[in-house]
């Protein structure tokens, strides 16, 4: 009998709000949300991106789990039931591919994580000078013996974890990274805060400074809320589709999601920016913020080798996390898709994210221009096209109806939000995007 991945489903509430929760918390807020903020200004940076998450973020995530969450499908079968003899499903097509597009390109991410675990534990960035250590990465990303070792110990992880399923696979570990995650970060967070001159990365992070804020700070900010929530990138219908209680209210459940995307986004800049500061570094050093100015830090700071280690390890629990989540939603598409066993999807999906991935490996700027036409692209017009379906087609009322809110204050908010506030916004940011 072929596995289908209807028969799948989290074993409580709780089991939902930690997978999605750990989907998001990943690359989204550990890697990208700092150097994203240390590029555009700081402070007014993460109040646009607080106040993104709240206008547009929480409605679109509530409005794209509720697809699953009603249907009990994947994005195709949910754009069918909801709007029979359409042409909307195509646009799941998009969902599916953004949410493997980040999948298999974001790779070089998890291998130097990897290779930062091993380094800094062994040392290998002691008695460097900055020169040095950004030589040393720049080198790794061309050592390809090195950059594949690692991608095959998280292409393997991955898959591991994968092949358990929902519950016993996803769900199980989450329930281990997440927690260790929080530890990690607080013990980091702690350790800088102490670093004698931190006060000046918190100034920059909660300090508000006029010049150095932009229209692009604003773009910025909502492909930032739209790379971190994961919206339009397919697993949060996914993952809706498993919560089989149908009185649970989503709208509860997307805004705490979302508030655990802003705490965590906070917190990577908690555990970066004192530091970065505290050394006289530059916040604004984009990509290489973790990997070419964060060892510099531990190289002076007491501790620093072990500081550096848990930094890194929290840092991969992350994106593994991430990349689970966003790996289970790919799986569980081409098991129905296709019809076709748990290990039999699982296949197909390693061996295209190992050929995209090795791509992002080898060929030079792969990665920056892919996530930045993903992000400022791809993930706004799928955000965008799931608002106005929600909101114009499936329908506003039946909307609200099928995801248990019954204020009338908070129905007002998502109608006004979903159906008009959204659709606007992201139009003008897309467009933005090209002046």
């Amino acid at each position: 009998m072929t596995e289908n991945k209807q028969s799948e489903g989290f074993s409580s509430i709780f089991g939902f709000l930690l997978t999605t929760i750990g989907f998001a918390v990943g690359v989204g807020s550990l890697w990208r949300f700092p150097y994203v903020c240390g590029t555009n200004g700081g402070a007014l940076f993460i109040f646009t991106y607080v106040l993104v998450i709240v206008l547009i973020g929480i409605p679109l995530l509530t409005a794209e789990i509720s697809m699953g969450y009603v249907t009990q499908k994947t994005a195709t079968g949910a754009y069918q039931t909801l709007k029979p003899h359409s042409r909307w499903h195509y646009a799941s097509y998009l969902h599916i591919i953004v949410a493997l597009s980040v999948f298999c390109y974001t790779v070089p991410i998890y291998i130097w994580v990897l290779t930062y675990i091993w380094r800094t534990a062994t040392g290998f960035f002691s008695g460097m000078d900055a020169a040095e250590i950004a030589d040393s990465f720049g080198a790794l990303t061309t050592d390809y013996k090195t950059m594949f070792l690692f991608g095959i110990i998280n292409w393997v992880l991955v898959a591991v974890v994968l092949s358990g399923g929902v519950q016993k696979g996803v769900e199980k570990v989450n329930k281990f990274l997440l927690p260790a995650l929080a530890v990690i970060m607080i013990v980091c967070i702690v350790i800088g805060l102490r670093v004698e001159g931190a006060g000046k990365g918190l100034a920059y992070m909660f300090k508000p400074d006029v010049s150095t804020f932009s229209f692009n700070a604003v773009t910025a900010a909502v492909g930032q809320a739209f790379f971190a929530i994961g919206i339009g990138m397919l697993a949060s219908m996914i993952f809706g589709s498993y919560i089989k209680n149908k009185n649970e209210n989503i709208l509860k459940q997307a805004s705490i999601i979302s508030s655990a995307i802003v705490i965590a986004g906070i917190a990577a800049g908690l555990m970066i920016f004192p530091m970065v500061f505290a050394f006289g570094l530059e916040p604004g050093a984009g990509v290489g913020l973790t990997m070419i100015t964060l060892p510099n830090v531990f190289n002076y700071i007491a501790g620093g080798r072990v500081i550096g280690t848990l930094f890194y390890v929290g840092f991969f629990f992350a994106a593994l996390s991430s990349s689970i989540g966003l790996g289970e939603a790919i799986v569980a598409v081409v098991m129905d898709g296709f019809s076709i066993s748990r290990k039999k999807a699982l296949a197909i999906v390693m061996v295209i994210a190992v050929i995209v991935g090795s791509c992002s490996i080898v060929i030079p700027g792969f990665l920056d221009t892919v996530d930045v036409f993903t992000s400022n692209y791809l993930l706004i017009i799928s955000g965008l096209l799931i608002s106005i379906f929600v909101g114009w087609v499936w329908g506003i009322d039946p909307f609200l109806d099928a995801i248990n809110v019954k204020s009338k204050g908070l129905r007002m908010w998502l109608k006004i939000s979903v159906k008009y506030l959204c659709p606007v916004a992201i139009a003008v940011i897309f467009i933005g995007n090209f002046i």
